[in-house]
């Protein structure tokens, strides 16, 4: 165990929601530790169960860390013990007795981001007498495989490519997942594989602790539907990559994190080529019974989270209106946000178009283009579309989801 002095600077709490962060930063100098509230993480988490309001954050640095704050009125303690940067548990645990005078402003990287999945659901393993079973919108996702020996397997989709400048190049990719119930706490190998074909999040809802989930609603994931109840999966449970994309051993209830270079080709394809982002297949052990574990999902407060770090390319020019008239129009297909777009007046073969301030498409200078943008709910995105290569652009418009009428 080792103890360190550490000064407290600047403005700030100890965390009072699950989306902030503490970092100790290392003063070589002074040989001090500075702590500070911090902008990008994993995941922050309350353990209601501690009386004195202890937070276990886990917290991307250099090196993946844990910090457990304890904060008692006005101070906070720390405590740090090092363990080795590839163990899939590594931490950096601190704890400082400190009069809380403020905590330094949150530290921002313009090359990493931590996002949320766009959609997720489970693939219930189909049973006759219980019919096709989903759980769209509910608070978790099952792998394994239950003590009535019936298969789970989670799906989850990140929009990349909406989040991410085209054509960066990524360097590093790691996904948080809470665990937050299960029928033992042997470890299980838990492993995310490339999913091959698009799958949709209905509206289904399952009650209690979600395990047997729910009748599947319209464009629902099953498991034997991609969208319920019109599209099926080439093989029943899924079609996804026999390719191990990363694998984490999951035992007792907490927060694991998966991370390989594998997925950081994986989310370099999705950035890529968008087209062919449907996430990945979350599929645990299936040879014997009672060995399901449950993940929160998105709309859970402890959502997964992808964080993904990058190098960017030339910044695209500054778009300068011109003579090019762009117009738009929303709707959903297969429950997907869609935006289909028209302009005129442009002269040059090819059209960059711009969702947001990011270039999603180069395409030939048709007049048209639609974007199908992987969302499902409630969104907002404003479009421009310019000759390519250049800052000669249309009018912004904007487009809401739900759109006028649904």
């Amino acid at each position: 165990m080792e103890e360190r002095a550490i000064r407290v600077s600047g403005r700030s709490t100890v965390p009072q929601n699950a989306d902030d962060g503490v970092h100790a930063i290392p003063d070589a100098a002074e040989k001090k530790f500075v702590v500070c509230a911090v902008f990008y993480y994993d995941r922050c988490r309350a353990l209601p169960t501690s009386p004195d309001s202890r937070w276990q954050c886990l917290i991307r640095n250099t090196q993946k860390t844990v910090v457990d704050v304890n904060r008692k009125g006005s101070k906070i303690k720390i405590k740090m013990n090092t363990q080795p940067v590839n163990s899939p548990k590594t931490l950096l645990p601190l704890i400082v007795a400190a009069a809380l005078a403020g905590i330094a402003p949150s530290l921002a990287s313009a090359t990493s981001i931590s996002i949320n999945p766009s959609k997720d659901n489970t693939l219930y393993e189909f049973v006759a007498v219980d019919g096709d079973r989903s759980n769209g919108i509910g608070l978790h996702f099952f792998a394994g495989r239950t003590d009535q020996a019936e298969k789970r397997r989670g799906v989850l989709a990140f929009n990349v490519a909406g989040s991410i400048p085209p054509g960066s190049t990524i360097t590093s990719a790691s996904l948080s997942m809470n665990m937050s119930r299960t029928l033992l706490n042997t470890a299980r190998t838990i492993e995310l594989h490339k999913l091959l074909a698009d799958w949709g999040q209905g509206t289904s809802d399952a009650s209690g602790q979600e395990g047997q989930g729910i009748a599947a609603a319209t464009n629902d994931a099953t498991w034997r539907h991609r969208f319920y109840n019109t599209i099926f999966w080439t093989t029943q449970g899924g079609d996804f990559s026999g390719t191990v994309s990363a694998s984490q051993s999951v035992g007792a209830i907490g927060l694991y994190v998966w991370s390989s270079t594998q997925m950081v080709a994986d989310v370099q394809s999705w950035l890529d080529n968008p087209a062919t982002n449907f996430g990945w297949l979350v599929l645990g052990n299936e040879a014997i019974n009672d060995t399901t574990k449950r993940f929160d999902t998105r709309e859970s407060t402890i959502p997964p989270v992808l964080t993904i770090d990058y190098t960017t390319a030339t910044p695209t020019p500054t778009p300068t209106p011109g003579p090019i008239m762009l117009t738009a129009r929303g709707r959903k297909v297969g429950g997907i946000n869609t935006v289909r777009l028209t302009w005129s007046g442009a002269t040059s073969a090819n059209i960059d178009v711009n969702r947001n301030g990011i270039v999603i498409a180069t395409v030939p200078n048709t007049g048209t283009y639609t974007d199908s943008t992987g969302d499902t709910g409630r969104a907002s995105y404003t479009y421009h579309v310019c000759e390519a290569g250049t800052s000669t652009c249309s009018n912004d418009v904007r487009v809401r989801f739900p759109v006028a009428g649904e």
